[in-house]
This record gives C-alpha cells, structure tokens and sequence, in this order.
C-alpha cells in the first residue's frame, strides 16, 4: 500500500485524499469537493462557557471565550485585551470525546475535547458547554458532511 507525502499514513489505492491529514492524493479534485470548498462559510452552531465560572463572567460582561462551529472549521476565540483565536478545519478531526464530572453532569454541562490532525491544534477543549452530547453530534455531523465533500475515507 501507498503512504502519504504529506504525513505518512498508509492509505488505500484510489482514494483521493489522506484519512489522517487530509492532504490531496493526486487527481483533480472531484465536482463534489470542489463545490465543498468554494461553498459558503455558515454558522450552525455558537456557544460560550456555561456554569459557575461562565455565568459570573457573564453577569461582569467579562466572558472573553467564545466558542463557533461552522461548515468549515471549529473556531475557539478567547482574550479581552489580547486576542487569540484558534481553528481546527473539520476534515481533519479524527475524534470527539465529552467529559463530565458529577458536578457537571447535574449541572447539564461538559467538557468537549476534539481531537485533530491539524499540526498547531491537534486538542481544542470546549470548557463548560450546555448539553455538550448535542453539540458533540453537532460537531460530529458538520465533520461527516465536510469529510465527505474532500472525498476523504474513514480507515481504522
């Protein structure tokens, strides 16, 4: 079997872009994937921290964390005076995992750890979302629908 230029992960002949990293396999990009990524960036989801710590930033109109998923990317954008913004573009996420304390679980929030491939960010945590199996399967959905549009394949 082939390995990747890119990341060195073994892939199966035929298909076009790496599982694991998502790089372009050689071949013209299909109709499909190239209307994924021309396709306009939408918003399906947009959250900030929930729970004691949150909603005591909140009440000070000091909550410097926001949270944004859309058809592209998960973005994490944190800071008051100093800015940072982190991204991950879904078709590299390779896992979703929901932490919840007893605290938080009676609570109805959670920790989300999305696991990537992406070099810079390869663990974003979401602290403190409501419902966070909802937005897990928001998360996970918006990954299945972006992988698809790339052609990329799901390998264990």
């Amino acid at each position: 079997m082939p390995f990747c230029s890119n990341c060195g992960s073994e892939y199966q002949e035929g298909i076009k872009f790496c599982s694991s990293c998502g790089n372009n396999l050689g071949g013209s990009p299909t109709a499909t994937s190239a209307a994924t990524s021309h396709e306009e960036e939408s918003t399906i989801w947009e959250g900030k921290p929930s729970g004691l710590k949150g909603m005591a930033l909140e009440k000070a109109k000091a909550n410097p964390t926001t949270y944004i998923l859309t058809n592209h990317r998960l973005v994490l954008k944190t800071g008051i005076v100093g800015k940072k913004e982190d991204q991950i573009d879904l078709f590299r996420v390779k896992d979703i995992r929901v932490a919840q304390g007893i605290k938080e679980r009676a609570m109805g929030i959670g920790h989300i750890e999305v696991i990537s491939t992406d070099s810079s960010s390869p663990k974003l945590v979401l602290e403190g979302i409501k419902d966070p199996n909802v937005v897990k399967e928001l998360i996970w959905g918006a990954v299945k629908k972006a992988k698809g549009g790339r052609g990329v394949l799901y390998m264990e």
